[in-house]
């Protein structure tokens, strides 16, 4: 100890200020650290006490929307429930068209009926006003009723028509996503992966590119939890899709667990034949085109060249009649 502290003696006083400087920063951070994390235990309590006191003084719903909300309810169950009763079969080609279009709530039908006759409603509703602002003084009862009677058939329809549109959209995504889906499938195939657990992946792979074909193989995935046999849910999935090559896809898994070939090498296959048959789709468009054009060229085209060679000549013939 006196060695050491004849040691210290020894040096200069400006050796020894880095020393004190450590010293003193590792004191101050023994002394501020423990408020820290006081504080930060504090901001912690404050937290949970802050959760707790908004649970407990969380105003409650509205009363009104609350009842606006059951009343709504209410209705598409009854709209729901009298046209099952009336026409079984109709609703059940309505519930799979909705489910086409993507809408698989279970009271999808009765909201479409509702607002189907809100259409009707708002459209006539529409036309009568119409009628009494716009009308003119000459038009006769008979012509404003016809008007108001052909916009309420226009709102009946208008429904089905976008309904229409929404599955040609979901079949166009359903179409370009499935040749991806049996690409992937592959590699799930190649990495060793069931079937089921290659659907459940492709499924979460495809919900950017393709969100609704992701929801309907995340249901096929549910349906395989759920005990159903994977061609029964196949063959569900090829209904609510409504493609063939669904329904291909279904039949080529059957037929290889029945013949007991390569489930890799048929999903090769039968990509390969998805890929020619895509590209065969795009060679017939290409080749329509040209057919297509003519329409436009004729009569949008045509009429103008016809012009700007006959104007001049036409011109001419008259300047030289007036001379």
């Amino acid at each position: 100890m006196q060695g050491f502290i004849e040691f210290l003696a020894s040096l200069a006083p400006t050796s020894l200020i880095p020393v004190a400087v450590l010293l003193l920063a590792l004191g101050s951070v023994a002394v501020a650290w423990p408020m820290v994390m006081a504080k930060g235990d504090r901001n912690e309590v404050k937290r949970r006490l802050k959760v707790d006191q908004s649970a407990v003084t969380a105003k409650p719903e509205p009363l009104q929307k609350k009842n606006t909300g059951v009343v709504r309810e209410k209705a598409v169950k009854r709209a729901q429930e009298f046209y099952a009763k009336s026409d079984p079969e109709n609703v059940a080609r309505l519930r799979m068209k909705l489910i086409q279009a993507g809408y698989m709530e279970p009271r999808a039908v009765g909201t479409f009926f509702i607002i189907r006759f809100s259409a009707l409603v708002g459209a006539a509703f529409g036309a009568f006003v119409l009628n009494q602002w716009m009308a003119s003084a000459e038009a006769t009862m008979a012509s404003r009723w016809a008007f108001v009677i052909l916009s309420g058939v226009a709102g009946y329809f208008l429904p089905g028509l976008v309904l229409t549109q929404k599955v040609r959209e979901k079949m166009r995504e359903y179409r370009n996503g499935f040749p991806d889906f049996m690409d992937l499938m592959i590699v799930c195939s190649d990495a060793g992966m069931s079937m089921e657990a290659g659907i459940e992946r492709v499924s979460k792979e495809l919900a950017k590119t393709y969100p609704a074909l992701s929801q309907n193989l995340q249901l096929v995935s549910l349906e395989l939890r759920a005990g159903r046999s994977l061609d029964d849910a196949l063959k569900a999935l090829a209904e609510r899709l409504s493609l063939d090559e669904v329904r291909s896809f279904a039949t080529l898994l059957q037929q290889s667990k029945e013949l007991g070939t390569s489930l890799s090498g048929a999903l090769r296959v039968f990509s390969d034949e998805m890929r020619h048959k895509r590209m065969s789709l795009a060679e017939e468009k290409a080749h329509a085109l040209p057919a297509k054009m003519s329409i436009p060229v004729t009569v949008c085209i045509l009429p103008v060249v016809l012009m700007i060679a006959v104007i001049p000549i036409i011109v001419k013939m008259t300047n030289g009649q007036f001379h």
